[in-house]
């Protein structure tokens, strides 16, 4: 009987070592240091200035009359890391009489009833060309206010350093009367760029016909 205990507890020992004990096994570890996570950039030159400071229109818009046709040039270039699609608009478009001199005057006696108009916004046909090709025709009679204000006008894709050549036009309509003589129209453009998987600006709607595809 003592044998047979004695057999027992050398067992349960036996035992108690295989599932308590230490046991290797061949392996291998790897490790990467020093990652980085690092944000790509978005980012616009206009006119070799970052940030784009000048007015860009004052002068080539000074006393304009109807017919004339002032083009503006601005050059875009794209100093971030990645591609992105850029629109323009025309935002903020303030309009003033600046005071009511004589032909002005007589204009209004020859049209009793209207009080004085400084809506010249409402007479500024706006062309567009991008890269020397046409985005919006002079035939298509879009005036700063209704058509263009507060609208973003899709450009294109800009690559890595890559520049774009925008030239806009304002022209007077010819059939405009001396009610528009000395007025001011005041306005601001903005260029906004997007990295290209992005959708269009919003809520701010596009011009239809000039959108992103």
């Amino acid at each position: 009987m003592k044998k047979i205990i004695g057999l027992g507890i050398a067992v349960a020992v036996i035992i108690a070592l295989v599932t308590t004990g230490t046991w290797a096994f061949f392996s291998d570890t790897e490790e990467s240091t020093d990652n980085t996570f690092t944000a790509g950039t978005i980012d616009l030159e206009v006119n070799t200035e970052n940030p784009w400071t000048s007015a860009a229109v004052t002068t080539e818009l000074d006393d304009v009359k109807p017919c004339e046709v002032r083009w503006v040039e601005i050059t875009l270039k794209n100093v971030g890391e990645n591609p992105m699609d850029v629109w323009k608009m025309i935002r903020d478009v303030t309009c003033a009489e600046n005071g009511i001199i004589e032909p002005e005057q007589a204009w209004y006696t020859a049209n009793p009833g209207l009080s004085p108009k400084n809506d010249i916004d409402t007479v500024i046909i706006y062309d567009l060309e991008i890269d020397a090709v046409m985005e919006i025709e002079e035939t298509e009679d879009l005036m700063i206010n209704p058509d263009i204000a507060d609208y973003y006008i899709y450009l294109g894709t800009l690559a890595k350093d890559a520049t774009m050549v925008v030239r806009q036009s304002y022209h007077m309509a010819g059939d405009t009367g001396n009610w528009a003589q000395s007025d001011t129209m005041t306005f601001t453009i903005e260029f906004f760029a997007q990295q290209t998987v992005g959708n269009a600006p919003s809520p701010t709607p596009e011009l239809s016909g000039h959108v992103k595809p």
